[in-house]
This record gives C-alpha cells, structure tokens and sequence, in this order.
C-alpha cells in the first residue's frame, strides 16, 4: 500500500493508478494531496517553446522546480536545449536519468565541492555540463572539479545584481583572465538572473534588469574579444521578466552571429494563483508578449497545480479549519487561495468568499462568511503561489487528465 499523501489507502501494490478513475473533488483521494493539470503544463509548455522559437531563443527549464525527471521529459520531448540544476544534488538526479547537457546555474561553493561535482561528471563521461563562476574562488572550484574527472569544463561568468555573480568591470576582468590561464577550463560565455534584480517599483525594477543587462554586455563584449572565434552563450533567467532580458540581450547575440541565448525558465511551466499570476499581469502591461506570440501572457499560461484538502473542523461560523498547511503547501509569496468547494463531488455554487489568513503545520485556517455552506468533509481545491515552494513538499506530484481524473504519480527527487 502506497505510503504517500493523496494515495494512502487509495492503491495497493500493483494497482494501475490510471484505472481507478479517482477525482480529487469526490473524496477519492487520501488528502491533502497535490495535483498538476496535465494539459495546462503542455499548454504552458507549448506557450513558452513558441515564444522561444519566435525569438530563436533555447530554454534550458529549471529543473529544481519539479525535481521530476519524467516532467523534464516531457519539456525535452518538446525541443528543450537542456536542463537548469542548481546544486550537485540535482545535477546527480538528472543525470542519472539520463539527461546529458545541464546548466549549473548556481556557485557551487569551494574546491572540496569542486572535487564532488568532478567524481560525479567522471561517471558520465558523454555529458555536457557547463558550470557560472563569479569569482576566482568558484573558478578554482571548477578547476578542482574539472581535474576530478579528467576534462575541460566550460564556464559562464555570472554577472550579478541583489544575489550572486560578478558586480563590476574589474572584477570580470580578473575573471577572464583566470579562466584564460586555465587549461582545464573553457570560457564559454556569461550568465545573469534578472529575477534578484527586481524591485517593489515595475520602473525600478526595469532600472535594475536594463543595469545588470548593460554589464552583461560588457562582459560578453570582453569575452568576444578574448576568443573572437569561439561559440558563445548568454544565459538569463526566463519566468518573470524575460521578455526584458531578451529586449536588452538578444541584439547583442543577433549581431554578434555565433553566440546564442539560453533562457532558464521554471515555474513559468507551473504557473500559479499568485506571484506568477501578477508577474504575467504586469509582462502584458509592458506588451512584452503577445506581439511575439499573438496572444496576451495572462491568457496563454494557465495555473496547472492544486493542493486538495477536506473541512476537518467549523469551530465557529466564520472559521474553517482544513487539513493542510506549511508541510503541504507554499506561503512565501503568499497564501494559498481556495478556489470551490466540493460535496461528494459536487460543486458548492454558492461557496465563495472564502481566504486563507493562517497556517499550522498541518491546519489551514479559512475565514468564511456565516452563511458560507461548508461543512466537515467538504473538499476544498486550493491554488498555490510560487510552484518552486510548494512542489519540494512533496514526494509525488498526481497527474490529472482532461476530465480531471488521477492518470499519474511523479516521484520527485528532493533529497
């Protein structure tokens, strides 16, 4: 028998899941349990692969998101350059299943961390993994790293802004330098994560991307001239404010004519009822989507992930309490939002008006009007805000198909 949320007493051992036609608003699950629209993540994915392809852009997906080598899949199923990893953790998983082109989009700390990744890539002598370096400290890490197994390791500088990543012209020279004078190590381009960069004010934060982005040029513009025949990348984020990056970056890599950009989008596949959902709003008010696509951002990505739970308890007449909380579900960015509620698999018409203002553990805690219909045993569907968040609290992501029924589980691979 299944031991995992949402399945426990629902399948046994050797059940075909997909079969058993269960529906999380009907009760048939063991809730809380977490879902993914299996169309809306296709859809999503389709949304972001044409912008990319519009723009001749490649999108290596972040795949800390889902940490679910079967949902990376399905984004290399649909043309992804690559894969994001932000840790050896992640790169391990990846590669195990046989991913062979990763990103590491993160510093991985010292020489002794080096050496890890290093034995790692030796076990996986066909694979292409490309690491950032902001200081000559991570660029001795590589080199540790690239010793460790016996090859070249290609490196992008990270300029950086509000997080990790070079900050001023001299330092990316000394960089340069330092990758130049390392045989073990390949010059390969820069990197930058526009995200850290952003700020409460949209114009402060169009500020600070155009900043970071105008320093990113300059390195790269060092780079080209350091090796004027080498085929280089430009690396950004890619869920919140791509459409920035690319308006400030992509000429530079059309002009140049043998580099490439690489956008590392995430949770965008997700998407959600909250931190993305206001992202998208403000990328359609810089019109920095539909006239690539067609279409506005708010209507091409659909939230694709719900958290179920059920009333356990209505202590006073504005008050629910809901098996879920902080082990369940993300509130970072913000609470989780309901959405309807069910009575043995009927939609509660007149159940709206519902928030969520608290978190335990395990309870959420719903203000409701007085007259709000729910009662012990009700289904509640909740959207989520920030899928990165809300996906690592779980060891098994349901999918559901076009009538909504359960037709599949996807380990996760956390740690």
């Amino acid at each position: 028998m299944s031991f995992l949320r949402g399945l426990v007493g629902v399948i046994g051992a050797g059940d075909d899941l997909a079969s058993k036609g269960l529906h999380p608003e009907r009760g048939d699950l063991s809730l809380p349990a977490l879902t993914l629209d299996l169309a809306a993540f296709d859809k999503n994915a389709e949304a972001m692969f044409a912008y990319a392809k519009a723009r001749n852009l490649l999108l290596a997906p972040h795949a800390k998101t889902p940490m679910s080598p079967e949902l990376s899949r399905r984004l290399a199923d649909q043309g992804a350059w690559g894969l994001s990893v932000a840790n050896l953790q992640q790169a391990m998983v990846l590669l195990n299943s046989g991913f062979s082109r990763l990103l590491v989009a993160n510093q991985i700390g010292g020489e002794v961390s080096g050496v890890r990744f290093g034995k790692l890539l030796a076990a996986h002598p066909e694979a292409e993994v490309i690491f950032f370096i902001d200081s000559i400290a991570s660029a001795k890490a590589i080199v540790a790293a690239a010793k460790a197994c016996g090859r070249t390791l290609p490196v992008l500088i990270e300029i950086g802004s509000g997080r990790a990543g070079a900050r001023d012209e001299a330092a990316i020279t000394a960089l340069i330098d330092e990758v130049l004078a390392k045989d073990c190590l390949e010059l390969s381009g820069i990197a930058c994560y526009e995200g850290a960069a952003a700020k409460a004010d949209p114009a402060e934060t169009e500020a600070a991307i155009a900043e970071l982005c105008d320093l990113s040029l300059q390195a790269f513009a060092k780079i080209r001239k350091a090796r004027p025949e080498a085929e280089l990348l430009l690396s950004a984020g890619g869920s919140s404010f791509f459409d920035l990056v690319v308006r400030h970056l992509l000429p530079a890599v059309e002009a140049d004519g043998n580099a490439r950009m690489v956008l590392r989008s995430g949770a965008i596949f997700f998407h959600d009822h909250g931190v993305y959902e206001r992202a998208l709003a403000q990328l359609d008010q810089r019109n920095g989507f539909e006239p690539v696509t067609g279409q506005k951002a708010s209507e091409a990505f659909t939230p694709a992930l719900r958290v179920w739970a059920e009333v356990l308890s209505r202590p006073e007449p504005d008050l629910l309490i809901c098996g879920m909380g902080m082990r369940d579900v993300s509130f970072d960015q913000d609470m989780p939002r309901p959405l309807a509620f069910y009575r043995n698999g009927n939609h509660l018409e007149d159940g709206k008006g519902a928030s969520v203002f608290k978190l335990n553990d395990q309870h959420a805690f719903l203000r409701v009007d007085p007259s709000h219909p729910a009662e012990v045993g009700d289904v509640v569907e909740f959207g989520i805000s920030h899928p990165c968040t809300c996906i690592d609290r779980w060891r098994s992501i349901l999918g559901r198909g076009p009538d909504g029924a359960i037709l599949a589980s996807f380990p996760t691979y956390f740690g």
